[in-house]
């Protein structure tokens, strides 16, 4: 016979896994939109809940892309400006900025993309320029900025704006002086463009 009665425990832990993910900013998204199977399910299971001054480190095993980060974060932290660059970027990653902007999720969104994309991805690079301020310069980085008032996040890594099967490697960082580094960077090159 046990001293101590685990059978509590077990209880506890069943309701628990039971429980389904729920966030502030479901409502942005209409009731045809699921979030249950991948990427959905892979970025809740290995990112989780974002908190204040926290960095995660993350491996995507070909399961998302940048604009999959972008859903997860905004629906998250609700209504922000994002300020990114990449190397290259899809129309399936452009369609989801502009589903989230016309959602409400994203209120302002910048982008600074290498000239490569030209040859590239023309097509997604018109619907860029056509909805939202776009640096064209060599770069190589990929990161993506979320603003709000309560909110400063900075997602960083190997990841395009494109679907790739490939493993890719990531940071999010909720660490204001470390958003504020990224974005005068960004901003830096933003000024450039607008003065040429």
């Amino acid at each position: 016979m046990s001293l101590i009665d685990f059978s509590s425990i077990a209880d506890r832990t069943v309701k628990k896994q039971q429980q389904p993910d729920c966030f502030p900013y479901d409502s942005y998204f209409p009731q045809s939109v699921s979030f249950v199977g991948e990427p959905w399910t892979i970025l809740s299971k290995h990112i989780g809940k974002l908190e204040q001054n926290a960095v995660i480190n993350f491996w995507t095993f070909g399961r998302y892309a940048m604009h999959d980060i972008i859903n997860y974060v905004c629906r998250q932290i609700g209504a922000c400006k994002v300020t990114a660059c990449t190397w290259a970027i899809s129309e399936k990653a452009v369609t989801q900025v502009l589903n989230r902007m016309r959602d409400g999720l994203i209120t302002d969104f910048k982008l600074w993309i290498d000239p490569r994309v030209k040859v590239r991805n023309p097509i997604p690079l018109q619907m860029c320029q056509a909805n939202f301020p776009v640096a064209i310069a060599p770069v190589h980085a990929k990161i993506c900025l979320f603003e709000n008032e309560q909110w400063k996040v900075s997602v960083c890594g190997s990841l395009n704006f494109t679907t790739n099967p490939q493993p890719e490697r990531g940071v999010i960082q909720t660490i204001a002086h470390v958003y504020d580094n990224d974005l005068k960077i960004l901003y830096e090159q933003f000024d450039r463009e607008a003065n040429r």
